[in-house]
């Protein structure tokens, strides 16, 4: 909130992610539609795009980048305001509230929210409840045909009622609609309440009176934020108190929540509390100055058995407890799975078995037994398990009996994102308390990929870099559980999602390869990355040799193949490494170069054009020069010119090769007056969804746009926003208009390795980069050369160069069922 002059600015409430708009309905309420973090899809935080009430000191759920990366806060937790509804995945802009009577009744005072990712606009009719509002989304309107329809922001027209429609952004088409109701009533605005945050010395008394009893819930509220606005000029006396006690156990989580702010901040006097919720409240505000005190009241509530003490009250307890204990996130998780699954302090031993020792007994001492409450609870005493860690080295039998309840939750029916939140605390227990006797720990792990499939659950980017986190901490200590898993890996039919299990196990690397190689042989139509054949590299070439030539016909995997095919090269694969000298990775070219050097000349001169583009697109710097040194050399052994730079070669070449000489020029080597005539003949309308999605997987379009190997943006939704046109030349020339935040960068160590990828990752110490789909590198500061974002796309031109006309036509009918 900023004041008119501009000289005050307080902050109203935070931990959103991307509130792109917000409104005011008739009560003078403020509303907002946030996004989802659509790179956690499939994982236990995910959490979907959301329309919320913005309450005055709420948080939403999302923490800084100074505190995690991708990892946030659930809706339950008590310190978290939960939305109103969700739409499931998109990217929400516009919101405005319908305060007009243009539009029949329902409209009247209730919501519009813009979604660009899907092309729609939902309308949001809500109800009163308690202090807030609740409402279910409805499709009001959504784009069809092949025009594209991307909605950013969204306005009623003050006199006329109508509602007005901007849409476009990131290369779609721009364009304003004006909706209207032909049987409209006369067009008015409706008044919304008067509200006023100055100080009033009359009306703070009837503050005291709403905010102590009364029917009208969200005056209640509304008070008693007042009331911690005007907490100086109020006064203070045993008043206060009175008026704050009934609120914090009120059965609404915000009136609780206003009141718990109001009594820790105004200190007022509140001795005497017996309520528990009314102690959980207190204690929830006030934890950073009593942490001592907090622990020990929540931990006596976990595992309390009086039955006055209620479910909901334990959740909250466990909140407190955590942040009684430093909240989560050690600082050395960030970035990686820990973030949800860890203490930013050290825990003592003794903290360590008073939180054991209340776990196990609200778990019966680990007994096999139903899960100990609700799915909420059950959910966070895992987290506290998770957050005492390694910190307990002498309790291995406590924690071996919480192991055991833990691995209880696993079952034929359980969610996937359930297990895979229990696999993840499990990660961070000690290592001898997940002996895995019985298999109950093997059996989820193999079990994963194929449960995602059967419960149809989508996975983005940062799903099998998380798994792959989980895997290597369950395995890692742990000789007994890799042999299990080596049996159930040996002994059933390869699968895809086996791969990160095998890249872990605790045994022979000869073992490991070859159980890769028989895995991705098996699957060779998976959209596999360049971190799955990674694995194949350091088998003999005659082994992996057929598999990765199976790969090469698919495309999309030149970069990982051809330093592998460098090693030993062949003539027949001369055009192989032709290929490579177009990588925007130096260390691809490098690679290719001196494959080629090795190999005799072509007849075209095709490797002496793509050696000078390559030569023209590295920089002349220090960590660039053995790729360019490679270049040079394989110029002056194909064309005996004595030559040293791009500029000169690309001049002598065409003189000597005037025909060829347009190739130097060619952007992302696209043609466009040949697209136009072959675009003509392509039978759009007898495009086949069904058969399209073999041209999606042939195109090589999953390997970065499917499922866990999201390394590209999600193509869900995308022609409701793109229109044929646009999406075709996104597709043609991925390097016209590419999003900052698909940039790859690409880092050169002072070892002389090159990385190209996406920064998941940056501090001082070091980035993390994802170089693939599945495969994330750590560098540490003092290793980096030089660090550059690149204008270019990581998307590669000529995709559609390998399919025909009908397949083209298939490719956009799939992409349009999308």
């Amino acid at each position: 909130r900023i004041s008119p002059d501009g000289k005050t600015i307080e902050a109203v409430a935070d931990g959103f992610r991307n509130a792109y708009s917000f409104d005011f309905n008739l009560d003078g309420e403020a509303f907002t539609y946030d996004s989802d973090n659509e790179r956690c899809v499939g994982l236990p935080w995910y959490e979907p795009c959301r329309f919320y009430h913005v309450v005055p000191g709420g948080n939403y759920g999302w923490r800084s980048p100074q505190l995690s990366q991708t990892w946030r806060k659930p809706p339950y937790f008590a310190d978290v305001v939960p939305p109103i509804c969700t739409t499931g995945r998109g990217s929400p802009t516009g919101v405005a509230c319908y305060r007009n009577t243009l539009f029949p009744g329902p409209y009247r005072g209730n919501f519009f929210i813009a979604d660009w990712t899907f092309g729609k606009i939902w309308f949001v009719p809500l109800e009163k409840k308690g202090s807030s509002y609740a409402g279910k989304p409805e499709v009001f309107l959504e784009a069809i045909g092949e025009s594209g329809f991307a909605p950013t922001a969204l306005a009623v027209h003050p006199k006329t009622g109508e509602l007005f429609v901007s849409i476009g952004g990131r290369g779609t088409r721009g364009a304003v609609y004006r909706i209207t109701h032909e049987r409209g009533g006369p067009a008015s605005v409706l008044p919304m309440a008067k509200r006023s945050l100055e100080w009033n010395a009359e009306a703070a008394k009837e503050w005291v009176k709403d905010a102590t009893g009364g029917d009208d819930v969200l005056k209640r509220r509304q008070a008693l934020e007042l009331m911690l606005r005007w907490r100086e000029k109020l006064g203070w006396g045993q008043w206060l108190g009175d008026a704050v006690k009934p609120s914090l156990s009120h059965d609404d989580a915000l009136v609780r929540a206003a009141a718990g702010r109001l009594a820790v901040q105004a200190a007022a006097p509140i001795d005497g509390l017996t309520d528990i919720r009314a102690q959980l409240t207190v204690a929830l505000y006030s934890v950073s100055d009593f942490p001592d005190y907090s622990l020990k009241l929540a931990l006596d509530v976990i595992e309390s058995k009086l039955p006055t003490i209620t479910l909901e009250s334990k959740l909250l307890a466990t909140r407190v407890a955590q942040l009684a204990l430093g909240d989560l996130t050690a600082p050395e998780t960030m970035g990686t799975v820990g973030e949800g699954y860890s203490f930013r302090r050290a825990l003592s031993n003794r903290e360590a078995e008073r939180v054991l020792r209340a776990v196990r007994s609200i778990t019966n001492n680990g007994d096999p037994i139903p899960p100990a409450t609700t799915s909420e609870l059950d959910r966070e005493l895992a987290r506290l398990i998770a957050g005492v860690g390694h910190a307990a080295p002498k309790l291995d039998q406590q924690a071996y009996s919480t192991g055991q309840w833990l691995v209880r939750h696993f079952s034929k029916e359980s969610q996937a994102t359930e297990d895979f939140h229990y696999l993840a605390a499990m990660s961070r227990m000690i290592p001898h308390s997940l002996l895995d006797v019985d298999g109950a720990l093997t059996s989820p792990l193999l079990e994963m990929g194929r449960k995602m499939t059967i419960q149809k659950v989508s996975r983005d980017r940062h799903w099998p870099l998380r798994w792959e986190e989980v895997v290597a901490g369950l395995i890692s200590e742990q000789a007994y559980l890799s042999g299990q898993l080596v049996a159930g890996v040996s002994g059933s039919l390869s699968r895809p999602d086996y791969l990160p299990l095998i890249k872990h196990l605790k045994t022979d690397e000869k073992t490991r390869q070859s159980l890769a190689l028989r895995t991705i042989r098996r699957s060779i139509d998976h959209p596999w990355s360049a971190g799955a054949l990674a694995l194949l590299s350091p088998l003999p070439l005659e082994e992996s040799r057929p598999t990765l030539l199976n790969l090469w016909e698919r495309g999309g995997l030149e970069d990982a193949i051809v330093p592998i095919l460098a090693k030993e090269p062949l003539a027949e694969d001369g055009p192989k490494f032709v290929v490579g000298l177009r990588s925007v990775n130096p260390m691809v070219v490098w690679a290719s170069a001196l494959a080629l050097n090795k190999l005799p000349p072509q007849k075209d001169q095709f490797e002496v054009v793509a050696a000078i583009v390559a030569l023209r697109r590295i920089k002349d710097e220090k960590a660039a020069s053995e790729p360019r040194d490679a270049l040079l050399a394989l110029l002056k052994t194909r064309t005996s010119q004595p030559l040293t730079d791009a500029k000169a070669w690309a001049e002598w070449f065409a003189k000597a090769h005037p025909e060829l000489a347009a190739k130097l020029n060619a952007v992302d080597g696209f043609d466009p007056a040949a697209w136009k005539k072959r675009e003509a003949a392509i039978p759009w309308a007898e495009g086949d969804a069904v058969k399209g999605r073999l041209a999606f997987t042939k195109a090589t379009c999953a390997s970065c746009h499917d499922g866990g190997g999201a390394i590209g943006p999600s193509l869900v939704g995308i022609s409701k926003r793109f229109g044929r046109d646009d999406l075709l030349t996104s597709i043609l020339q991925p390097n016209k208009d590419v999003s900052p935040r698909y940039r790859p960068t690409r880092i050169i160590t002072t070892d002389g390795k090159s990385y190209l990828g996406m920064i998941v990752y940056e501090a001082t110490s070091g980035v993390m980069l994802q170089t693939g789909p599945d495969a994330v590198v750590r560098i540490a500061g003092e290793q980096i050369e030089s660090q550059k974002l690149l204008e270019t796309s990581l998307m590669p031109a000529g995709l559609l160069d390998k399919l025909s006309d009908r397949e083209i036509a298939d490719l956009v009918a799939y992409l349009r069922s999308q």
